[in-house]
């Protein structure tokens, strides 16, 4: 197992990619805290996860609340005795053009996607430097690489986080404090199901990927465990994506005549 006896704090993790990184990690051997705002998801998920065998517990959290994250990592603390692993996935999205958006809708995403990354990751981060070891996860999104309009601040949380990522690995560094993103792409999870529910949208969403599919949670839960495994000892600062080659895909999205076989068709 590749995190056996490992500690981890996941937040957003009593669904969607989240859920789906707790059960990956539960059976590659961590013990895992399902941080998540709904205190009834979190206990499910973390149940669900403790039958791999391991010690899972759920908590309330609301990232956006500087308490919620103390509390939080005061309790994995206090029922495990240190902190191994941080995956900063908690995020919500608030839709609107830029000229019509509320600055309330912008401060929420803001707060959840990106301060409150940065204050888990700071109270976190302090476990970790004392015990000179750790590792960081940070769930962006190509929406971080590209802009994705409609969104409001949600391509700016998702490039602030990527920014924080690499800031980290290099403060963090020289404490063997590893931090590293995964940039995933179209993910379908319970969260976007209405959307991906619609034939129209999924197909046309899925002919932008090379690869020919929408991933889910899984494609995302991989990455995820290769990142905060000794596996990955070497590796921060980085930006993994896992998109199915969407984000390199853009010539192949252009109109127009392509070269094939030395010539133009």
């Amino acid at each position: 197992m590749r995190l056996q006896n490992k500690i981890a704090i996941v937040t957003g993790g009593g669904r969607g990619i989240g859920r789906d990184i707790v059960l990956a990690y539960a059976k590659e051997g961590a013990h895992v805290v399902v941080a998540e705002v709904d205190p009834a998801t979190a206990e499910a998920t973390a149940a669900e996860a403790s039958r791999a065998g391991t010690r899972c517990i759920g908590i309330a959290c609301d990232v956006s609340k500087p308490a919620d994250i103390d509390r939080t990592v005061a309790m994995t603390i206090k029922e495990h005795g240190r902190v191994d692993i941080l995956v900063n996935n908690a995020m919500k999205i608030v839709p609107g053009k830029l000229e019509e958006l509320p600055l309330e809708a912008w401060d929420t995403t803001m707060n959840i996607g990106l301060r409150g990354s940065f204050y888990m990751s700071q109270q976190a981060a302090k476990h970790m430097i004392a015990q000179r070891s750790g590792a960081i996860v940070n769930i962006a999104s190509i929406a971080g690489l590209f802009p994705y309009n409609w969104a409001g601040s949600y391509s700016v949380v998702k490039a602030g986080l990527i920014m924080l990522t690499k800031l980290q690995a290099m403060e963090w560094g020289p404490y063997n404090v590893r931090s590293n993103a995964i940039t995933p792409g179209y993910i379908r999870t319970p969260g976007t199901e209405g959307m991906y529910a619609d034939p129209e949208i999924y197909e046309g969403r899925k002919k932008g990927v090379p690869m020919g599919r929408v991933g889910d949670g899984t494609d995302i839960a991989g990455p995820a465990i290769f990142l905060a495994s000794d596996e990955a000892k070497y590796t921060s600062g980085s930006v993994l994506g896992a998109d199915g080659a969407q984000a390199v895909a853009y010539f192949a999205s252009v109109p127009g005549r392509r070269f094939s076989g030395g010539r133009m068709d």
